[in-house]
């Protein structure tokens, strides 16, 4: 059965696989028993790693980060501050939203419950793709397929 990925306010249908920007993958999807689930690394600005998730389950979680959920089914993390460094939340057993920060080569990705803020400063929202079980490629100005070998469509 086909899921459906809701990213900054994105509805991302026919089960994506990877998230990706540029050469360089926030995260991977599949489906479970319990629903869709996510496995990433996150990483800061500097290339530290600040969480691992694996099958939502949180395999690491940098000691200054707080992990306030603990089920699969809901994922949260959060800094000192209370920004949320990753939300995964099954919504139901075809829909995963999944929101944070992605520290990507020199730059941070945000994305919000409501938009997704790329590297030039843009916001991407509202989008609609079927990925039709292929990767997911965020641009500047568009959510689109990637190619098997990573190019663009």
């Amino acid at each position: 059965m086909s899921y459906t990925l809701l990213f900054g306010n994105n509805f991302i249908l026919g089960s994506p696989k990877c998230i990706k920007i540029q050469d360089t993958v926030l995260f991977c999807l599949g489906k479970s028993e319990i629903g869709p689930h996510i496995s990433t690394v996150i990483h800061d600005s500097s290339g530290a790693t600040l969480v691992k998730v694996d099958n939502n389950r949180c395999t690491y979680c940098q000691e200054n980060l707080n992990n306030k959920s603990k089920e699969p089914e809901h994922i949260l993390i959060t800094n000192a501050q209370g920004e949320n460094i990753l939300e995964s939340r099954i919504l139901d057993e075809n829909t995963i939203l999944v929101s944070g920060m992605f520290g990507v080569q020199q730059f941070m990705l945000v994305a919000t419950q409501n938009y997704i803020v790329m590297p030039s400063g843009k916001k991407l929202m509202h989008g609609k793709i079927d990925a039709n079980n292929s990767d997911i490629l965020l641009m500047d100005d568009r959510i689109q397929l990637a190619r098997k070998d990573g190019s663009k469509i």
